[in-house]
Order: C-alpha cells, then sequence, then structure tokens
C-alpha cells in the first residue's frame, strides 16, 4: 500500500513540474531593443528627485567607449499604461518604482520571466523620495547587473539560430573549449595557441581572439600584464592597414578592470580602447582573462571592434554576450 501511495505521489510530482515547465515554455519572446530599460513609475516622479536619480546612474555615458553612449535608453510609462497595455508587459528589462508614504519602509523585488522570457523585472517600493534614493543608490550596481545578465541571455537565445558549428567546432578542437560563434564569421589566422576570428561589413569589423598560456602566478591576472600580452599579441598577428603598422592598447584612453565569476572561471574582465602604431584606425575591445584551473592555464578572450562614426556599446554587448557562453569541455570530443 505504502509503495502504492509513494507511485501516486511521484506521479502527482512529475505531473506538476511538467505543467509548470510547460506554462513556462508558452510565454512568448521578450522584446525591446538591447539596451533599453522601460520604467514605470507615476509621471511627476519622473520628472523629480526620482527621475533625476535614475537618469543619473543608467543614464550616464558608458566611460568603456570613445563616444559618448549612454548605459540604457529610458522611455517612461506610468502604471496605469502599462496595465491596460499587455504590449508593454512583453519588454525584456522593466524598473518598476511605487512611491506611497503608507509603505513602512523601502523595499526591492526581483522576478524573471513573469510575462515573456527572457525577463527581468525589478520593483522598489519605498515610502518617500529620499528612501528611495538611499536604497537606489546602495543597490544600483547590482540592478545593472541583473540587467546585464538579461541582455547577454536574450542575445544568446537569438544568435543559437544562426551559429557558426564549423568554426565553433575548430574552437573546441584548438582549445579544448566550446564558445558559440556566430555566421559571418571566419578565421582568419590561427596557431596551437591563438586564432584571430573576423566578421567584415562595409561599414564595420567584428573581431575575436583568442589565446592561451601556461598559468604560472597571479601576475598573469593583473591589468598591466594583460596590457602588456595583448599588446604583444595584436603586434605579432593583428596587422592594421598601412604596412608595418598594428593594434595596441590606446595610452590616451584609460582601461577598466573588475573581477568576474564566468561560469566557474575566475577572471579578470577589461575594458578600454585600442588605436596603432603607424596608422590612425581605432576603436573598442572586450577582454576576459580566465583561470581555467582543471587545464593549468589562462585562457584569454578578447572581442574588438572597427566602426568609425558609429555607436558601439551593442556592438560590445553582441561579443560580450558570446564570450560569456565560453565552457570547458568535459571531454577531448569535438563540438557536434
Amino acid at each position: 500500500m505504502k509503495r502504492v501511495v509513494f507511485l501516486l505521489f511521484l506521479l502527482v510530482m512529475i505531473l506538476t513540474i511538467s505543467c509548470k515547465q510547460n506554462e513556462v515554455s508558452k510565454l512568448q519572446g521578450s522584446t525591446g531593443q538591447t539596451y533599453e530599460l522601460l520604467i514605470v513609475t507615476d509621471d511627476i516622479k519622473w520628472e523629480g528627485i526620482v527621475g533625476e536619480v535614475v537618469k543619473g546612474y543608467f543614464g550616464q555615458s558608458d566611460t568603456t567607449l570613445l563616444m559618448a553612449e549612454p548605459l540604457y535608453q529610458l522611455p517612461q510609462i506610468t502604471e496605469e499604461t502599462f496595465n491596460n497595455n499587455k504590449m508593454f508587459q512583453f519588454f525584456k528589462s522593466i524598473l518598476m518604482i511605487d512611491i506611497d508614504k503608507t509603505y513602512d519602509k523601502a523595499v526591492i523585488q526581483t522576478k524573471e520571466d513573469v510575462w515573456a522570457q527572457p525577463q527581468r523585472l525589478i520593483k522598489i517600493t519605498a515610502p518617500d523620495d529620499s528612501s528611495f534614493k538611499v536604497l537606489f543608490d546602495e543597490y544600483k550596481e547590482y540592478l545593472l547587473e541583473q540587467y546585464t545578465i538579461n541582455e547577454r541571455t536574450k542575445l544568446n537565445r537569438y544568435f543559437e539560430t544562426a551559429l557558426n558549428k564549423k568554426v565553433i567546432k575548430e574552437i573546441s578542437a584548438n582549445f579544448g573549449f566550446t564558445m558559440n560563434i556566430t555566421t559571418g564569421f571566419y578565421i582568419a589566422k590561427k596557431t596551437s595557441d591563438f586564432m584571430w576570428l573576423r566578421s567584415e561589413t562595409s561599414k564595420s569589423s567584428t573581431n575575436f581572439m583568442i589565446y592561451t598560456e601556461p598559468y604560472t602566478d597571479t601576475t598573469q591576472l593583473k591589468p598591466a600584464y594583460i596590457e602588456l600580452k595583448r599588446n604583444l599579441i595584436t603586434q605579432q598577428y593583428i596587422p592594421a592597414s598601412l604596412e608595418g603598422s598594428y593594434a595596441k592598447i590606446s595610452d590616451v584612453f584609460p582601461s577598466s578592470t573588475k573581477i568576474v565569476d564566468m561560469n566557474g572561471m575566475y577572471g579578470v574582465e577589461m575594458r578600454g580602447a585600442w588605436d596603432c602604431v603607424g596608422d590612425v584606425m581605432g576603436g573598442t575591445f572586450l577582454n576576459y582573462s580566465l583561470v581555467d584551473e582543471k587545464n593549468g592555464r589562462i585562457i584569454t578572450v578578447d572581442g574588438f571592434i572597427y566602426a568609425p562614426n558609429k555607436e558601439k556599446r551593442v556592438f560590445m554587448m553582441q561579443l560580450e554576450a558570446l564570450m560569456w557562453t565560453l565552457k570547458i569541455n568535459d571531454t577531448a570530443a569535438e563540438f557536434e
């Protein structure tokens, strides 16, 4: 009897999980442009202190780019408009702000895939403007990180429909890891520990570099070493348009770094600008130097673009999204 009861319980659990999975799978794809954050709040609040605080952070220029580009575009609607127009509920990134004196304290709630997928919904409730500002200032970097993760997820779901399996297979065979690469990229140069991938149009050049070296000590993760290593690699492998010229990290534009955990690998993210010795070319780069403990090495994946007079933030997010798919092979088997 106990066995029958247990089997019935197990069957109910399986059906429940299956139904929940089906409910999630029925969610439509989220909408909104890359780096577009829908703000849902009262018009008066948006024109006051609340708006100043949010615009001051999410609307500030990305200091890692050569051109002035905001972190996010910030369309704003009221809660009434949001509730009465279902299309707004499908936005991939939503920040709801409700200021009401009946609240005891300022609180942040965050949810994912509420009406669409992928979706990040964050709601901040506060009794007054000042308590909202205090809470926002404390958690603004966390909010930015959550929306950034959602941007990467959205892009990679889109990219999955246009993967270059031949190039992915070459990466796997050469380096022992996979990283999603989209169609349009081709291998420009390859050695046992280096690969240069390019995607060219009449208006832009999008590139990846992948290189590895044995891990010896933590010095290899210091910004000065990462810059030196990158400059040596580009001098050797990445020529500019004029004979004898080559790419290097800009001496004028400062780079920024932060510690990251990419799919279980400790590493350093570096963002900045590149220019050339002997040429006038330049652009923006994003570099991840990661410790592959399993294989005792440093893996570096580096994305950079050349797109004169064009905004670059969306380009760089596309490269970033692809780089965050990097995973060490479980076996020596090639990508299939």
